[in-house]
């Protein structure tokens, strides 16, 4: 943890900041962490961690240093950045976005840096876990809505809908398909008593 003192250096702002301006187009957190990397910011973690938390560690202090920049920019009207694993890019400054009220829960995530003091690598894992369960329910739910021939959003009510619908239309006793019918049955299953 001897970096992380590094998280408020005025030049590893500055560093980063650089390296946005290279992508005005925006970057992918990988390709940006490739590029810090490269300049040996993360040299001492990787001593002290394992695998999983190492990238937790790296992610996390990447993140914390962007949404500090984020919150500057929005602070001197100069601009703000999107912020994501997919897309970080600046964008314009609007005055009605920065004056919303709303509270950004990842951005109060970052910025609290015991959130990063306190990580062990049993932590971060059980994150993930949580993380890859969740992907795995929606991509699941997203199979499930196909076969019934619907799209998020949508509710319980149009759901159920659409199952009697279908469920009349493929029934075996009005000439239906039974393997059709059986994977309507667990869909809505899925989808509604699951």
């Amino acid at each position: 943890m001897t970096e992380f003192t590094q998280l408020n250096d005025h030049a590893f702002f500055t560093s980063v900041e650089t390296l946005l301006d290279e992508y005005p187009g925006g970057v992918k957190e990988y390709d940006l962490m490739r590029r810090l990397d490269e300049t040996g910011v993360f040299r001492a973690l990787e001593a002290e961690a394992g695998s999983s938390l190492l990238l937790f560690q790296k992610h996390f202090i990447l993140f914390h240093v962007l949404y500090a920049i984020n919150r500057q920019r929005v602070a001197d009207k100069r601009g703000a950045l999107q912020i994501s694993p997919l897309l970080i890019r600046p964008l314009e400054y609007v005055e009605a976005d920065t004056q919303m009220g709303e509270v950004d829960h990842l951005s109060e995530y970052y910025l609290d840096i015991e959130n990063l003091v306190s990580a062990t690598e049993e932590s971060v894992n059980e994150l993930l876990d949580v993380f890859w369960l969740k992907f795995s329910r929606q991509e699941k739910r997203a199979d499930a809505l196909g076969v019934l021939g619907l799209n998020d959003p949508v509710s319980d009510g149009e759901i159920i809908k659409r199952y009697r619908k279908l469920a009349s239309v493929h029934h075996p006793d009005r000439g239906g398909d039974k393997d059709k019918i059986q994977a309507i049955n667990e869909a809505y299953a899925l989808l509604i008593r699951g």
